[in-house]
């Protein structure tokens, strides 16, 4: 079977939270806002504008949502059942929405995200990230649904600090190459099914888009500045890499990052992957065109780090067997993969990041 699955509707550009227009998917009247403080410091004047000439009532908000652990998401849900909300509106990065995302799930609301960084390629999915109180991965909630609306406003991502988009084209970064391992394989996807080629094709745009328009596109957030580059990018990072994964897979990229996080890893999620898509590279055997074209890729956008850079320095060894966990996606390569020769990868991948 093959399956795709994506929000209801993506609403992306310049000033598009204060629009009403932008949230004519939506039938909810009730709204709970959550999300960080700075994410919501940004955007809330626009976004309540926008609620409310759509005919949202903002009935709650939940400030300083920080961190998303179970015990996070309970208290979550309570609120929203006390303000009797039929929306919860998520706001901010990767933890802010990954708590929406399951909030929504539990409370049976309407979820609409609004990314005011375009660090993931997580705002689209149904799936949310849930960590332990120490921070490490606990594990995956699954949404029944993709999140019936995601608004990105490209002014605000262009505020946010460059470093966010940087981390943004490393996940997008991996997803052609996870994508093509799990097509290659016939594997499933967190979709429910093998890859539509609609999929495989978002997940190849990518990869593209952060070769020929991530370097461009840096340039101009440098400055605050919202070009076509942007648009692209916030496109690819967003809406492009988080359908191409959800639908396309996940392999030994996502694996070895969950590895990382296992063993206490702190760098940036989308850094680490960058990383980790190399040692997929090296573990797959990839055409020595296909690694060169990667690493020069990954430099030329700044993601071309090797782990004394990105300030790991993890037991390798540790990081191969969590990677090879029967809960990680290592299990979507065409091979059985052992932690020896895991380790051997990510091993191998640190010297040629070294080598840039």
């Amino acid at each position: 079977m093959r399956r795709l699955i994506a929000p209801a509707s993506y609403v992306q550009g310049r000033d598009v939270l204060s629009n009403a227009d932008s949230f004519a998917a939506l039938s909810a009247d009730r709204a709970l806002l959550l999300g960080g403080e700075t994410a919501l410091s940004t955007a809330e004047s626009d976004l309540r504008s926008g609620l409310e000439a759509a005919g949202i009532d903002v009935v709650a908000v939940e400030r300083g949502v920080d961190t998303c652990t179970f015990d996070r998401i309970d208290e979550l849900v309570e609120r929203v059942e006390t303000a009797r909300a039929n929306l919860v509106v998520g706001v901010g990065g990767g933890v802010a929405l990954d708590t929406a995302k399951a909030v929504s799930e539990r409370s049976g609301t309407e979820l609409a995200i609004v990314a005011t960084i375009a660090s993931t390629d997580a705002p689209c999915s149904s799936v949310s990230v849930v960590y332990d109180a120490d921070g490490g991965f606990d594990e995956y909630v699954h949404r029944r649904r993709n999140p019936e609306l995601v608004l990105v406003d490209t002014a605000i991502v262009a505020e946010a600090p460059e470093r966010f988009l940087r981390y943004g084209l490393g996940d997008a970064f991996a997803t052609r190459f996870e994508a093509e391992t799990v097509a290659g394989s016939w594997n499933g996807t967190h979709a429910g099914g093998v890859p539509t080629d609609a999929a495989s094709t978002l997940a190849r745009r990518s990869f593209r888009n952060v070769a020929d328009h991530g370097p461009a596109a840096l340039a101009a957030v440098r400055r605050d500045a919202v070009t076509p580059a942007v648009e692209r990018i916030v496109e690819t990072n967003t809406l492009l890499s988080g359908v191409g994964f959800e639908s396309g897979g996940l392999a030994a990229a996502h694996a070895f990052g969950k590895g990382f996080s296992r063993v206490g890893a702190k760098a940036p999620h989308g850094l680490t992957i960058a990383f980790a898509t190399i040692a997929q590279l090296v573990l797959e055997d990839r055409d020595a065109d296909v690694l060169e074209e990667a690493l020069r890729v990954a430099g030329s956008v700044g993601i071309d780090n090797a782990l004394s850079e990105l300030g790991i320095d993890a037991d390798l060894e540790a990081v191969a067997t969590e990677s090879c966990r029967d809960d990680t996606t290592m299990s979507n390569e065409p091979m059985d993969v052992t932690p020896s020769m895991a380790a051997d990868a990510l091993a191998t991948a640190d010297e040629l990041l070294e080598e840039i």
